[in-house]
């Protein structure tokens, strides 16, 4: 699809005045097409007819120490919704027939969805927690993994114990 350029203008907002700008005497490609938009008289690509918007961002966001930080919530929330029917069952069996409740067992099963509750948590913020400094971003993430890592062995401990 060709966009006759040779057209009248549509009245440019103030947005699109930056756009058109900033294309001026500039090569710069469609994000859709790849056409170049050198010299532009409107808001739309030539070439394919996309809106175009001129906006500020880094070409490399860095999400790496944030992911980090996310994939233990995430293992222990799955692992929470595979544990929970037997937990279910043992709770049931446990208060029907008068046995003793695994409690270590449910405590994890607990965590697992807080820790899921958690990446969630880490997901809406996610900008906030992004914009902090590299070192701030590998404190946090091995925080994460250390209060992982220690409910594990409390709860391996207390499996132990509770025998």
């Amino acid at each position: 699809m060709h966009v006759d350029q040779t057209r009248p203008a549509d009245p440019v907002s103030e947005t699109d005045a930056a756009l058109l700008a900033f294309v001026a005497g500039r090569s710069v490609p469609c994000p859709r097409c790849a056409h170049d938009l050198r010299d532009l008289r409107s808001a739309h690509c030539p070439e394919c007819g996309e809106p175009l918007i001129l906006k500020v961002g880094t070409p490399r966001a860095r999400f790496g120490w944030l992911l980090v930080a996310m994939a233990p919530g995430c293992f222990s929330g799955l692992a929470a919704v595979f544990v929970l029917v037997p937990v279910s069952v043992a709770l049931y069996q446990g208060l029907a027939l008068g046995r003793s409740i695994p409690w270590p067992v449910v405590l994890v099963d607990l965590f697992g969805f807080a820790s899921a509750a958690t990446v969630w948590l880490m997901y809406r913020e996610r900008h906030r927690l992004m914009a902090r400094s590299v070192r701030r971003q590998v404190v946090f993430a091995s925080a994460v993994w250390g209060g992982h890592v220690l409910a594990l062995l409390i709860f391996l401990f207390s499996v132990w114990y509770w025998r």
